[in-house]
């Protein structure tokens, strides 16, 4: 027994999707779709609210063909660009690809309701006397946490005055964050710029610089290109930042290829990354880190 044809038709939210015609209608605004959007964007519908991989979103915008995860990046960008208004949008899958849903609430909207728990606790006067109970230790612990907020050093109680020791220069003009999963090469660069007051963050992954790069505002990031078992990592995490909208400035430091037909390869596939410079000696990522930062 065959399966039922698709509809060419879909209405998710706000938009209208239309397979065949290869467009995307929101409101009055109708975006045409070129064939590799339009897959890609089909495979998102077709699991509306879970996440896709990667390479099921290549397979279905390029059947059959070799391609870097770049040109996906691409096509979401325009996705994202055609459903603005809609109700949806797709968001990374942080490691395996991305996922299409709806828009729950605004951040501007979530940050000025009220908290349920604190509601529930004063609409419920006529409780029974164990949650009474809880509510008068909640109301200690509140009153006892408020009177330490105002208390000074003459009362007793530490209070932390001095910021963790780090290994950060106090006075630094600028702050990078370093990618490696081999940091003992890099010592004798990253202690020279610490020398010209220049803060060094280190990671030994693409996952904990992505955590840094939650907290932290680096003035330039340089990555190695491979990690391990990982050739492209560092093009990778490129791909991942420039997704997501960062214009972080990025250096990949890594070797030169013996020939130059791969040189050449070389810095087409960082560029086409969004990356910003390729050094390939010591001295050389020495001084575009410098130059970066106007630190030299």
């Amino acid at each position: 027994m065959t399966e039922p044809a698709k509809s060419p038709t879909v209405r998710l939210a706000g938009l209208e999707f239309n397979r065949q015609a290869r467009s995307i209608a929101v409101n009055d605004r109708t975006t045409v779709l070129d064939s590799r959007s339009t897959n890609v964007f089909a495979a998102l519908v077709d699991h509306l609210g879970e996440g896709v991989g990667k390479d099921e979103l290549l397979r279905a915008g390029w059947p059959g063909q070799l391609v870097h995860e770049n040109s996906l990046a691409k096509a979401v960008s325009k996705l994202r660009q055609a459903i603005g208004g809609s109700g949806l949008e797709i968001v990374v899958a942080y490691g395996f690809g991305y996922t299409l849903r709806e828009i729950v609430e605004s951040a501007a909207t979530a940050g000025t309701r009220e908290k349920p728990e604190a509601i529930a606790l004063v609409e419920q006067p006529q409780s029974r006397h164990g949650s009474r109970a809880l509510v008068g230790l909640l109301v200690v612990a509140l009153v006892t946490l408020g009177a330490l907020a105002w208390v000074g050093p003459e009362s007793g109680v530490s209070i932390r005055e001095n910021p963790p020791v780090t290994n950060d220069p106090p006075d630094a003009v600028a702050t990078i964050l370093w990618v490696d999963d081999h940091p003992v090469n890099n010592e004798r660069e990253v202690e020279e710029f610490r020398r010209k007051r220049i803060a060094v963050h280190l990671a030994k992954s693409t996952d904990d610089a992505m955590k840094l790069l939650a907290m932290n505002r680096y003035e330039l990031v340089v990555s190695d290109l491979g990690r391990g078992e990982d050739r492209l990592a560092g093009i990778k995490m490129a791909d991942l930042l420039r997704d997501q909208g960062s214009s972080v400035p990025i250096i990949i430091y890594t070797i030169r290829p013996a020939d130059r037909a791969g040189q050449i390869a070389q810095r087409r596939l960082v560029q086409s990354a969004g990356v910003n410079d390729l050094a390939v000696t010591p001295q050389e990522v020495r001084q575009k880190v410098l130059n970066r930062v106007n630190a030299s």
